[in-house]
């Protein structure tokens, strides 16, 4: 039998483990699975190629395919409109209005307001003016988000749902109830009758108009239920964020079934947020008839040999159109004798804008925690008979405060009618 000798047998061995870790150094080097000893830092990683996006129709139903791709602080002014890049290089044709759009930021830059937001839209849901920002070292800091985020209570903008949950169950809209107090709070004896200290009678529009606490927990204890009100305020968007191009919140809503509880948060108290976009679409549904509109920022893309055209998606009708007229009209006395009437007239109860009438709700609250703001709100459109357009005005007032928001409102509206 051959027998190597003892030095043979380790040059073989010495010469195997060569030749064992020169094919698993260039198994690596070629692609194959990595040798063990190798860092798995320093092994080599395939990244996929990104996907191509879906080629878009010849027509866009609403903009909500376009959420996440607009930049309104690359906005530029092209002509007699906005303009934005798209990440694919395409060009948004926005359909902010240049005149509205300059007119809420000079009013939001005399409000001087910790924070603002003003909205303007047409009643099919075009948004006209997205203005928004903080008053810092004596110069507004543009921010639209402010006009999409709900960092403010609804307050008594809310009455606006209230009102329209009240007619749609049954109150006859001249139906008077007697009350006390009120002013500025909704006690327990508010939501009973009291003769002897009742001395006041008045009708649902009283009560919105002059934004009346007492008078509507009163009529909502009276006629109206939890569910009813809930049904309301979902038709009006409670809940559900606006699909559209931008990333707008939800207005909230909370609604105790406690029968103090439900009134307050009926009469406008705390209990609800809401953004200046969603004052506008809630303004929106009484201005359009009674119709739930989605709003629209983009009118058309414009790609490399073709434009794309944005329309407005179908309405959903949410109230009868009789009962949205109604509501209408009720807002119209806010302005005529009610909470804005100061703001929309002069001294001697002239009308600022005389040829054009104007429907609102105003609200107001204050919170002293982590510090003082006071919440200004006014909603509405304009004219009452056939509305051409709708706006919402959020101020965060500081103690000492230049403008309320119906203030803000006219200002803005008085430069274009």
């Amino acid at each position: 039998m051959f027998r190597l000798s003892r030095s043979a047998r380790n040059s073989l061995l010495a010469v195997g483990a060569v030749l064992a870790l020169f094919v698993a150094f260039k198994s690596d080097a070629d692609g194959g699975a990595p040798a063990a000893h190798v860092p798995a830092a320093k092994r080599r990683s395939v990244s996929k190629p990104k996907p191509k996006p879906e080629p878009r129709n010849d027509q866009l139903i609403g903009d909500v395919s376009l959420q996440g791709q607009l930049d309104l602080t690359k906005q530029r002014l092209v002509g007699d409109h906005y303009e934005t890049r798209l990440p694919d290089g395409a060009q948004a044709v926005l359909t902010l209005d240049p005149s509205w759009q300059k007119a809420a930021e000079r009013v939001l830059g005399q409000a001087k307001a910790v924070q603002a937001s003003i909205v303007v839209m047409k009643p099919d849901g075009t948004l006209l003016a997205l203005a928004g920002g903080r008053y810092q070292n004596n110069s507004l800091q543009p921010d639209p988000s402010l006009g999409l985020s709900t960092w403010a209570p609804a307050a008594s903008v809310f009455k606006v749902v209230t009102a329209s949950s009240l007619l749609a169950n049954g109150l006859p809209p001249k139906k008077e109830v007697c009350y006390h107090g009120g002013v500025r709070s909704v006690e327990p004896s508010n939501l009973i009758d009291i003769p002897k200290a009742d001395g006041t009678c008045n009708s649902l529009e009283y009560g919105l108009a002059k934004s009346q606490n007492a008078l509507m927990a009163k009529l909502v204890t009276k006629f109206l239920k939890h569910p009813e009100l809930k049904a309301t305020a979902k038709a009006f968007g409670f809940g559900k964020a606006p699909e559209f191009a931008l990333r707008a919140q939800a207005a909230t809503l909370e609604l105790p079934t406690e029968s103090l509880a439900f009134a307050r948060v009926a009469a406008g108290f705390w209990q609800s947020r809401v953004s200046a976009l969603s004052g506008a679409l809630i303004a929106n549904t009484i201005a359009s008839g009674g119709l739930a509109v989605t709003p629209r920022i983009v009118s058309e893309v414009r790609e490399p040999g073709r434009t794309i055209p944005v329309v407005a998606p179908e309405p959903e009708r949410v109230l009868k159109k009789r009962l949205a007229k109604t509501v209408a009209n009720m807002m119209g006395a806010t302005v005529r004798y009610g909470t804005a009437k100061k703001a929309f007239r002069d001294r001697r109860g002239r009308p600022y804008m005389k040829d054009t009438s104007i429907a609102g709700k105003t609200g107001s609250l204050s919170r002293t925690s982590p510090d003082y703001l006071g919440y200004s709100w006014f909603v509405g459109f304009a004219p009452v008979e056939e509305p051409e357009v709708v706006i919402a005005v959020l101020l965060g007032n500081p103690a000492k405060w230049h403008l309320k928001a119906h203030t803000a409102a006219r200002l803005v509206l008085d430069s274009h009618f």
